[in-house]
């Protein structure tokens, strides 16, 4: 038990928002010359949605936080946070980003979250390949990262997040 578990976990929510918007300036401010930096902010933004969760879970008090409704707006500000970065930066085109970004956000207002998570995977997608050109090293690391917490999390991927990802998908079908 972790008596302020909630609280930290908040922090760890707003801490993701904030990293989300430092990686669309460093954009703005370093240009490609900042990406090692933004690789760096990038997993710490990831570590905090991966701990969130475990502190809030070891808080004894069963209410939820101010902020625990308020995680998926955290990993959208992330999300958008790498396509801003990938604009401003130059390797990608603005209106393609700006397509995208307001694509997710249109998705996420009108339909739900489980449909606008492919929308914000593209940015990681485009930042993969950005990173794989300029930095193969930085590459290998995120794999390794992302691959371990896939094995960490496969249950919750497995049992909560692909199901509502198709069951979002069908209501799209009218199904």
């Amino acid at each position: 038990m972790i008596k302020h578990g909630k609280r930290i976990a908040d922090l760890l929510t707003i801490a993701r928002a904030l990293l989300g918007i430092v990686i669309a300036v460093l954009g703005l401010v370093g240009g490609r010359d900042a990406l090692p930096l933004v690789v760096v902010i990038l997993v710490l933004a990831w570590l905090t949605d991966l701990l969130d969760g475990v502190f809030a879970r070891r808080d004894p008090n069963p209410a939820p936080s101010r902020l625990s409704g308020h995680d998926a707006k955290a990993d959208m500000a992330v999300g958008l946070g790498v396509m801003g970065y990938l604009m401003f930066a130059g390797y990608v085109a603005m209106w393609l980003g700006a397509l995208i970004i307001l694509s997710a956000i249109a998705v996420r207002i009108f339909h739900s979250r489980a449909l606008a998570f492919p929308f914000f995977a593209v940015s990681y997608v485009f930042l993969g390949v950005v990173i794989w050109q300029q930095q193969p090293e930085l590459f290998v690391i995120i794999g390794a990262y992302l691959l371990l917490i896939a094995v960490l999390r496969w249950r919750r991927l497995r049992d909560e997040y692909l199901p509502e990802f198709f069951a979002a998908v069908s209501s799209l079908r009218g199904k």
